[in-house]
């Protein structure tokens, strides 16, 4: 099992963080269709066994996260400062969900939307996200650009995500966007591996075994990352 990692940039085209994906083979330049969970716990599983410089340098990870391993507190084995929490689009927003990022940005976790193509004034996590994500290719641009008045407005970091051409990059620094991902800047690279052996459950019970210690090994890195 391979991770890969896509830039994102910023406005002036420095590298802002990774978002780190799972690839099941070396050769593999999309998703695959592995469920949410595994491609979560080999992620958590690669940054825990290398080391999160490993992977980002001294940047941020992106890494998305569903319903269940934020559930599991499986966030807090990664320092904030290195990690941005990158919410799945299919998420049932409930109670405990919204308690769980609550917990998270209290302890310095930032927040990312993924994907988002919601209702921007009525979703419920708007006030929880610190970094909303716009599908360049799939939400059309007049909605867009009135969710990204609205989310400027209230200082939101904006990424547009899924540019795949100079003019999409163009449109989207014309409408304020702070950061940017997409086949036009770099195609995820396969930059490491998670042991071949180790299966889901295998990396749950590591990674519970190490959330019980009192201080987690990804903390006692003291690695600090910064934009």
């Amino acid at each position: 099992m391979f991770i890969a990692r896509q830039p994102i940039f910023n406005r002036m085209l420095e590298v802002y963080g990774y978002e780190l994906l799972f690839r099941s083979e070396h050769e593999s330049k999309a998703y695959d269709g592995t469920s949410d969970v595994q491609s979560t716990a080999t992620i958590i599983s690669g940054l825990f066994e290398s080391g999160i410089e490993e992977y980002v340098e001294d940047k941020r990870a992106f890494v998305n996260f569903d319903a269940t391993f934020l559930n599991m507190d499986l966030a807090e084995l990664i320092e904030p400062s290195c990690l941005i929490v990158e919410v799945l689009e299919t998420v049932i927003v409930d109670r405990n969900l919204i308690e769980q990022l609550e917990n998270l940005k209290s302890k310095g976790y930032k927040i990312a939307l993924d994907d988002f193509a919601e209702s921007y004034k009525d979703y419920p996590l708007i006030p929880l996200a610190d970094i909303i994500k716009f599908d360049m290719l799939s939400t059309p641009l007049d909605r867009i650009r009135r969710d990204v008045k609205q989310a400027l407005n209230q200082g939101k970091i904006i990424l547009a995500e899924k540019v795949e051409t100079e003019a999409e990059f163009k449109t989207a620094m014309e409408m304020g966007f702070h950061l940017f991902q997409g086949y036009f800047f770099s195609k995820p690279d396969i930059i490491g591996k998670s042991g071949d052996k180790t299966t889901t459950k295998i990396q749950y019970f590591r990674l519970m075994t190490e959330l019980k210690q009192i201080e987690p090994r990804c903390s006692r890195t003291g690695l600090q990352c910064h934009s």
